[in-house]
């Protein structure tokens, strides 16, 4: 590389967070990861075609939701019972859904950490989506019932 031009090496077509690039800043050559390059940087969000969330974890009774996980799936409970969950990170977003119930049991989430009273999770197909401000998870959309 040491005897080529910048504009003879290969072009890249993406980038990865921990890859360098080369910058010239008042006069001086130096690098920087991607990740650093933009951690400061206030840009819109553009997304194409679709969006996939690959963090999720699968619960089939209660116990607590995970926050560290961007989706729960609530699968045949196998009794009725209490769901908890912690404390977030202000903006957090996160999605419970309840895929199958053939026992008809009843999930309902209630904790301190929750702006409502309760959410039930019910039937196949109740969904919540949160989101956690001032301290708290709200509901924001999803077909579970609330209650205040």
């Amino acid at each position: 590389m040491a005897d080529q031009k910048l504009s003879e090496l290969t072009a890249a077509t993406s980038a990865a967070p921990a890859d360098t690039i080369y910058v010239v800043q008042g006069g001086t050559s130096k690098n920087i990861t991607v990740a650093n390059l933009f951690a400061d940087v206030d840009t819109d969000v553009k997304f194409g075609d679709t969006i996939s969330i690959d963090d999720s974890e699968t619960l089939t009774g209660a116990g607590a939701v995970s926050v560290a996980k961007t989706v729960t799936i609530l699968s045949n409970p196998g009794a009725n019972g209490t769901l908890t969950i912690a404390a977030g990170s202000t903006g957090q977003i996160k999605i419970i859904v309840m895929t199958s119930n053939t026992a008809t049991n009843t999930l309902t989430l209630d904790d301190s950490d929750l702006g409502h009273d309760t959410v039930t999770f019910n039937e196949k197909g109740d969904t919540a989506t949160l989101i956690y401000i001032g301290s708290k998870w709200w509901v924001i959309g999803g077909t579970a019932a609330v209650t205040n």
